[in-house]
């Protein structure tokens, strides 16, 4: 049985670090019936293969150097693909010998490029058919010839930077076209840049030029256009659809490299976070080399919390039972006229504790009636739900207790269940005071009261966030929490057993909510949450979770 040294193990360290004697607080605000245990055995979900789209650009150079009578060096009479069978052949094969994904939605592209860059025919963007894109790329092959003897049309120069120039401007649109479409959950779309040449970018110098040619850099010409499209991911906008872009190159030659041009194409193979590939002796170009492996992403446990739903440590550090697991407590509730057995008391579909936080009150109305309710219009788009008696119901994208139209009016994310990336679910956030909206996760790790422990451990430890550990009640018992690795039933599975003790009961009826949060990836960020809820029964002080209960 392996330990692991958790965030939920190092709150104790930190709670056996703090020698600082508490002070006796009025036992009357610490409403504390018993104590009770959880004890929880989860496991980590088994990978499922990540959907996303996937988008080929092959770019191909259609110079004159791929014809003969255009050496590469001193004393070359040779060709490097006078019939683009190097170039097309393998490309032909490679899209028909494809094996069907339903997790990879595939689409193509292709530009060719000698001294401008173009796409063939009446080609326009990616193109999901690949039956058509192949005939597109057999036509492009074919150029000026016939099937038998194809004669692609290769003359000119090769504008290295005009390909690529076309490449960015054909991602943006593509992923703006993917923004404007997708709903929530988003697929993002993977580009795959296999740029295919055979000598350096040396292109027309312009008119009065004292040279005839050109020859374009990696720093001044190449590497401002190369650093642009891999920015798209970065875009505010546009970066939340696009899983990665990469830039690949292929150098194809006969038997003798020019080492300029494979020191250029490795050069943006780097700044492309790609591949460089050399095919040389006339060999053929392996496409397949640039295709992406299959994506099987690994679960993996993040973090674990415990919330007892029924005992609110309330704003003065007194814990209160809260009967409807609201975040509101009774008492409270009866102070202000509202239902302490109804989250929502007036069924405008914002829960009590929602309403409190954000305007002061549980209900517009005195006694929370629901003829003087606030009717959330703002919310109206986010498609309520109202049964025979009027009360209004709204659905939750998420799994941590908040709805949608509650995330909205608390400026939280309606796709995530933690807004502010700490890890700590929206709703038991809300209920302990830490705050949900974007760029306040630094608040967990905050320790406001200079006492030595953070908001974030305290959290762990069942202690209130609200007021100092100095002015709590030493009669009061901290959690201890326990975690183990117990089993890996799979290579891809891990199952856990957790043990919390001391969780503070406000009643023997309380129900317990457990949290487990794993994380989809170990490249982008993609959490998710599983809870199982049950309540103590019986009179007893003890609860248990086993892996089918989380959800």
């Amino acid at each position: 049985m392996k330990k692991l040294l958790s965030p939920l193990l190092i709150t104790l360290v930190l709670m056996g670090c703090n020698k600082e004697p508490l002070t006796a607080l009025n036992k009357s605000l610490v409403g504390v019936t018993d104590y009770g245990t959880v004890d929880a055995r989860f496991c980590t979900q088994a990978p499922t293969p990540a959907k996303q789209n996937l988008k080929y650009l092959f770019i191909i150079d259609h110079s004159a150097s791929n014809q003969p009578g255009f050496p590469s060096f001193a004393g070359d009479i040779s060709n490097t693909d006078s019939q683009g069978s190097r170039r097309y052949g393998p490309l032909l094969n490679f899209l028909k010998n494809l094996v069907p994904d339903p997790n990879n939605l595939t689409s193509f592209a292709i530009i060719d490029f000698n001294d401008k860059a173009t796409q063939p025919g009446t080609v326009s963007g990616f193109d999901s058919d690949t039956n058509n894109f192949i005939n597109t790329t057999t036509t492009d092959w074919i150029g000026g010839g016939t099937a038998a003897v194809p004669a692609p049309f290769d003359a000119g120069f090769t504008n290295y930077q005009a390909a690529l120039q076309m490449a960015l401007t054909m991602i943006r649109k593509d992923a703006q076209n993917e923004s404007a479409i997708q709903t929530p959950p988003i697929v993002t779309t993977a580009y795959q840049i296999i740029f295919v040449t055979d000598g350096v970018p040396t292109v027309a110098s312009p008119s009065g030029s004292s040279n005839p040619t050109y020859t374009q850099t990696f720093q001044a010409d190449l590497q401002p256009v190369i650093d642009s499209i891999m920015n798209i991911k970065s875009d505010l906008t546009l970066g939340a659809f696009i899983a990665n872009i990469t830039l690949n190159t292929a150098y194809y030659f006969n038997d003798v490299e020019v080492t300029s041009a494979e020191s250029l194409l490795q050069q943006m193979a780097i700044e492309g976070n790609g591949q460089y590939l050399q095919f040389g002796s006339g060999k053929n170009i392996l496409y397949q080399q640039f295709a992406p492996p299959s994506r099987n992403i690994r679960n993996r446990l993040v973090d674990a919390f415990v919330e007892n739903e029924n005992a609110v440590w309330w704003d003065d550090g007194r814990l209160m039972l809260d009967s409807d697991g609201d975040g509101l407590p009774d008492l409270i509730e009866q102070q202000f006229g509202s239902d302490p057995y109804n989250k929502d008391s007036d069924g405008n579909g914002v829960s009590d504790l929602v309403e409190y936080r954000t305007k002061g009150k549980p209900c517009n109305d005195a006694q929370c009636a629901a003829a003087g309710r606030d009717l959330y219009a703002i919310c109206d788009g986010f498609s309520p739900v109202k049964d025979a008696n009027g009360n209004v119901t709204f659905s939750s994208s998420t799994n941590d207790g908040l709805n949608d139209c509650e995330k909205f009016l608390l400026n939280a994310s309606r796709t995530v269940f933690n807004t502010n990336g700490d890890m700590i679910p929206d709703f038991l956030a809300l209920k302990t005071t830490l705050p949900v909206i974007i760029g306040s996760a630094s608040a967990a790790l905050a320790d406001p009261f200079g006492d030595g422990i953070t908001n974030y451990s305290k959290l762990k430890l069942g202690m209130p966030i609200q007021i100092s550990n100095r002015t709590l009640s030493p009669d009061f018992q901290a959690r201890a929490t326990s975690l183990d690795l117990e089993s890996s039933p799979s290579a891809d599975v891990d199952c856990y057993h957790m043990v919390v003790e001391n969780v503070a009961l406000t009643s023997y009826s309380n129900t317990i909510k457990v949290m487990v949060i794993q994380n989809s990836s170990a490249v982008d960020d993609k959490p998710f949450l599983q809870v199982a809820e049950r309540p103590f029964s019986g009179g007893q002080t003890s609860v248990s979770f086993l892996p089918g209960d989380f959800k």
